[in-house]
């Protein structure tokens, strides 16, 4: 008996191998910071990431990818032809296979929710502190500005 379940489970791995996708309608999106979990496998069209090695698309059937996010827009489209849903990360990662995408970022905020005289007295106080830490603020604090059009 186990040999006819073992198998089984082998022609069923095979079957698996051959055919990278699922039947699940579009890409399967996970996205979370650390307070928050926004998605979880749930089927969207397209995400467009700010890797850091530049902004890409992905959709259902990319290739696998691990990408160090920087700060930018995360551009979530569920549907083709509707408004895309648009966040601002502060970094982090995203791992891509076929089907899915994971994201892991280190802050997200909708981008509605950014008060751009927030963002412009955050990089005020940042572009004093010469530290490490300051100049990282001052950065992220231009790469929000820059996603919601403030100029600094």
């Amino acid at each position: 008996m186990l040999a006819a379940v073992a198998r089984r489970g082998a022609a069923a791995a095979t079957r698996r191998a051959v055919r990278p996708f699922s039947d699940a309608t579009g890409l399967q999106l996970s996205f979370a910071a650390p307070h928050t979990v926004y998605y979880f496998e749930t089927a969207v069209e397209s995400v467009t990431l700010p890797g850091a090695s530049g902004e890409y698309g992905v959709t259902k059937g990319h290739s696998p990818l691990a990408e160090q996010l920087k700060p930018g827009v995360v551009t979530i489209t569920h549907k083709a032809g509707e408004e895309p849903e648009k966040f601002f990360v502060s970094g982090g990662f995203a791992f891509t296979d076929y089907e899915k995408t994971e994201v892991s970022a280190l802050e997200a905020v909708k981008l509605e929710d950014l008060d751009g005289e927030k963002i412009k007295a955050e990089f005020a106080k940042a572009s004093k502190d010469e530290s490490d830490e300051g100049k990282a603020a001052a950065e992220t604090a231009k790469a929000m500005a820059a996603a919601i059009g403030v100029a600094l």
